[in-house]
């Protein structure tokens, strides 16, 4: 029974640290990139940002980081593209997009995962 006890915890914490979790910081383009704010509010809220990727434009929502910490910006433009062409729904990414102007971070995530049924 205790060899069994062991054997669960060690495969949960293997499961546990085994996740890769990386941070992408890209900052917004205001040429090329568009904000889209959500309706029916009082005062403008942002939902999501459109960034342009691989010559389209992906939506990612968001949500603003209400704490004052500093991210680096360690994402061009192209390696956005491509880490959108090669994602897949068991890689953790985490992604951020940074508004010079408002001099804020917000948490974003795209739904361009495809889904493939066997």
């Amino acid at each position: 029974m205790k060899k069994i006890y062991i054997i669960i915890i060690m495969a949960i914490s293997l499961q546990a640290f085994s996740q890769n979790h990386q941070n992408f910081v890209f900052d917004f383009d205001k040429k090329t990139d568009e904000i889209v704010f959500r309706k029916n509010t009082k005062k403008q809220e942002i939902s999501g940002f459109k960034i342009l990727t691989n010559n389209r434009k992906v939506f990612f929502s968001s949500n603003s980081i209400n704490d004052n910490s500093k991210l680096e910006i360690n994402t061009t433009r192209e390696q956005l593209n491509a880490i959108l062409q090669n994602d897949n729904a068991n890689q953790a990414y985490h992604f951020f997009v940074y508004l010079k102007d408002k001099n804020k971070y917000y948490s974003v995530d795209h739904i361009v995962r495809k889904i493939s049924c066997e």
